[in-house]
């Protein structure tokens, strides 16, 4: 493998000089003068045509169908893989409505949640009663 390499490593060092020297044409060398710009043709002015995109894809009304048509197409492929996804969703993480919100598995939550508006109420009430008024 390391003599293959170091060969084609000579080869590429001796086919170096040769090809920069074709590349910069000869004597002349990277730094010689520049070649003359060649004449600009003049150009041709455009006909001046009433077509429009609006005419050519045959008015407004058929843009405002089309568009119409791709929004349609888009919210059923959105339906589409939202059914989808319910399906094949395992059952046991499929939510069931039959189920209360107090079997969750938040309850706790909403206990702790409970408890502390309980606490918060009864030092409200102690507060307002040891006011000196």
């Amino acid at each position: 493998m390391l003599r293959r390499t170091l060969a084609i490593a000579l080869v590429l060092v001796l086919l170096g000089p040769p090809a920069a020297l074709a590349q910069s044409g000869g004597g002349g060398g990277a730094f010689g003068p520049l070649p003359q710009a060649a004449t600009p043709e003049p150009t041709a002015t455009p006909d001046q045509s009433n077509d429009s995109l609006t005419t050519d894809l045959g008015g407004r009304e058929t843009l405002y169908i089309i568009g119409a048509a791709l929004l349609v197409a888009f919210i059923g492929i959105g339906v589409f893989i939202a059914r989808d996804a319910r399906r094949s969703l395992p059952a046991g993480h499929r939510p069931d409505a039959r189920r209360l919100r107090d079997e969750g598995p938040h309850r706790h939550k909403r206990q702790a949640k409970a408890r502390a508006r309980a606490r918060a109420k009864a030092q409200r009430v102690a507060r307002r009663r040891n006011r000196s008024t």
